[in-house]
């Protein structure tokens, strides 16, 4: 195609198969699939014009308007324009409301940043929502009262849209979400670059998603004041966009690793459930975010998933909240950004636990909002876990043991007593106690797991005094080995275990105090760490070579057993 050419009008057609929603359903009379297609047809030819053509892109949307002016003077010159022309004149559509399209890819070529939602929002009201006037149009439904609901849909879809684009559009030079967002999340518009998205890039992706879809909501009931063939098609565009956000969930949020496309099965089962019943549909933002937290804690939580999988619902969702935060927290830390920049994304997710609430933007936050409120979850105690990751980044080392479990109480002794909120018991007096116990004990776990892995990021957590009493110096060669004596690292190794077994003796006596799920979910997750520690125990050699792990059946079957009512 030769600069600043036009595209054939079939080729233009063609791309209405790879939309999000079916643009002109079969089943619609042919004349009304016509239409639909000749609005289609012109919506595309101006989106082409702004944003794929390689030519002069204001001259081509020059071209378009003058062209635009003559569908409405009988003389249209261009094929899609004359093909639009009867749509035009059959459905009595006013000129301003295709000419908003041209006007939004004028934009387009000199506005590449939106600061607000209502800078986006104004976009859409040039971008998208006109496709939705010209449909209503289509069906001779196109009132005032008809149309708000209409915008609201078509903006949604817009949003989905650009979701789904975020990294093609950033290559394009364009950035469709928000700086306000960016920044509320505390993420850079150059990770659109990336190959995967972080997690706070995804929590982002989330919330845009959770927008459009309550936007999607908002506006449903237009297939209820619709009737026919109108609400036929427009139910269909609607169950596009919600298989569209649905989609998002597989994909875990992340446009950039994966295509998020909607399944056809799932736009034709929403389509059918819209046209049937077409009232507005439940708005359930809280099992949204909850569902995004289960996703995070599948994946990323290789040993704790063993045991949230035994609690009942409610208890599982909330412990999911907590690991998804804490899990936020542990990636900034270990991430590769500045020592300068991970403070100030700890310090930004510790003032995000003052905005806990339905209404918060950031998913995590949402889902902890409702485990709070169902359950006695401290939350203040996230402070310390951002306590110890701070010390972390700042590279403490630790003289003492006594430091040291100072150290394991920030970073996993807050956990065993958020986990204990999570249980349904009160955190306070002994049960507290050998919370905290428990969450020391698998952090020295940890801590031996990951002796050679640590040593290479630069960290040492085993006390100096120990070291010394010793002999090691846990110094690297250039393979990235341990020169002691291996006899030496064993023997500190073995004794750094038998203190770790002092502490699984107290925390493991909190399992009585706990409900049969509950005491089954902690005795599954300090049973494979504490199976994890015999292994080391045994062979310390297994530390000094790799980052050793149970294989999946082993922890498995400590699951089994807790459940079972066996504890290790």
């Amino acid at each position: 195609m030769l600069p600043g050419q036009l595209p054939e009008t079939g080729d233009v057609l063609a791309l209405a198969q790879s939309e999000n929603f079916t643009v002109a359903a079969r089943v619609l009379p042919y004349r009304i699939r016509q239409h639909l297609m000749a609005v289609y047809g012109f919506a595309r030819l101006v989106d082409y014009a702004g944003d794929e053509a390689c030519g002069p892109r204001e001259r081509l949307l020059d071209l378009l308007e003058s062209d635009l002016a003559r569908v409405y003077d009988g003389t249209p010159r261009i094929p899609l324009m004359r093909a639009f022309a009867p749509t035009v004149h059959e459905c009595g559509i006013p000129r301003e409301v295709p000419a908003r399209l041209i006007i939004a890819n004028r934009r387009d070529q000199h506005v590449r940043r939106y600061e607000t939602f209502e800078d986006l929002l104004d976009y859409c009201a040039y971008a998208a929502n006109p496709v939705g006037e010209l449909v209503l149009h289509v069906f001779g439904r196109a009132d005032p009262e008809l149309t708000v609901l209409s915008d609201r849909i078509c903006s949604a879809l817009q949003i989905l849209e650009h979701s789904q684009d975020v990294a093609e559009d950033y290559r394009r030079g364009r950035v469709y979400v928000p700086a306000e967002d960016l920044r509320d999340f505390g993420c850079d518009e150059s990770e659109f670059a990336g190959g995967t998205a972080s997690n706070e890039l995804r929590a982002l992706v989330w919330f845009e998603v959770d927008r459009a879809v309550s936007m999607l909501r908002a506006g449903q009931p237009l297939v209820a004041r619709l009737s026919g063939l109108s609400r036929l098609a427009v139910a269909g565009y609607v169950a596009g966009g919600l298989a569209t956000a649905r989609a998002f969930r597989p994909a875990g949020y992340d446009p950039l690793a994966v295509g998020v496309r909607p399944r056809r099965a799932r736009i034709l089962g929403e389509w059918v459930r819209l046209s049937l019943a077409p009232a507005r549909g439940r708005d359930d933002r809280t099992r949204r975010a909850y569902e995004y937290c289960e996703r995070i804690t599948r994946e990323q939580a290789r040993n704790f998933s063993y045991g949230i999988r035994l609690l009942p619902p409610t208890k599982r969702r909330a412990l999911s909240a907590v690991y998804a935060f804490a899990r936020l927290v542990d990636d900034i830390g270990d991430g590769t950004a500045s020592t300068e920049d991970k403070l100030v994304r700890l310090q930004r997710a510790r003032d995000s636990l003052r905005n806990v609430h339905q209404d918060a933007k950031d998913p995590v936050l949402v889902a902890l909002a409702d485990a709070r409120r169902r359950l006695p979850v401290p939350l203040e105690a996230f402070h310390e876990l951002i306590d110890g990751c701070e010390a972390d980044v700042r590279g403490n080392s630790y003289e003492t043991f006594e430091e040291l479990v100072h150290y394991c109480r920030c970073v996993a002794g807050s956990i065993g007593r958020l986990s204990l909120g999570v249980f349904g018991q009160r955190v306070t007096g002994v049960a507290a106690e050998r919370a905290d116990a428990l969450g020391v004990a698998l952090q020295l776990t940890n801590i031996l797991r990951d002796l050679l892995e640590d040593r290479r990021s630069g960290r040492i957590y085993l006390p100096r005094q120990d070291l010394r009493r010793f002999g090691v110096r846990l110094d690297l060669d250039r393979r990235g080995e341990f020169t002691d004596e291996e006899s030496r690292i064993a023997e500190l190794v073995r004794f750094q275990g038998q203190r770790a077994e002092r502490w699984y003796a107290e925390g493991l006596r909190l399992l009585p105090m706990l409900d049969h799920r509950s005491r089954a979910c902690c005795a599954a997750m300090a049973g494979i760490y504490h199976e994890l520690l015999r292994r080391i125990t045994e062979d310390p050699g297994l530390v000094t070579r790799s980052r050793t792990s149970l294989p999946g059946w082993q922890k498995a079957v400590v699951a089994a057993r807790s459940l079972a009512g066996m504890t290790s």
